[in-house]
């Protein structure tokens, strides 16, 4: 397991590689996504970076979010949310999504890590990615309907 340091300078490497400048809003707005294992949104992340950085606008950290995206760093995930979702994880993987408070928590189910698309999808059509997702009602809210 690679600590934060390692993460940080495998982030910068990459970033160097895509031809990104290496700015301190895109290393605390990655560090901020890596100590965030809810899967973050922009306003989440914007609210955690403004607390170490109070000049930065929300439009960086979009942008910036936007970016990292377009790069392949992070994922966007958006299952029953009016707003999108980033997950640093990068590789498949599956997602149980809380219907009720909306908290997404990574799973991986090996055998759903190698599924086998059928041909008719990918007949005249090019896969770019899929997702799958459980949605649940997580254990927290279960036990607030009961109380």
């Amino acid at each position: 397991m690679q600590n934060l340091q390692q993460h940080i300078d495998n982030f910068i490497t990459r970033c160097k590689e895509n031809g990104l400048s290496v700015t301190p809003q895109r290393i605390s707005i990655y560090k901020a996504l890596l100590a965030n294992n809810l899967h973050p949104s922009p306003d989440m992340v914007y609210a955690e970076i403004k607390k170490e950085n109070p000049n930065i606008s929300f439009a960086t950290v979009y942008k910036t979010l936007e970016t990292f995206e377009k790069q392949g760093f992070i994922k966007k995930v958006t299952p029953l949310h009016n707003t999108v979702r980033y997950d640093i994880v990068t590789e498949n993987h599956q997602h149980l999504v809380c219907v009720k408070c909306g908290k997404i928590t990574d799973i991986e189910i090996e055998e759903l890590s190698r599924i086998n698309i059928d041909p008719k999808i990918l007949q005249n059509n090019l896969l770019l990615d899929y997702n799958i997702n459980f949605n649940v009602i997580c254990e927290e809210c279960q036990k607030k309907q009961n109380n």
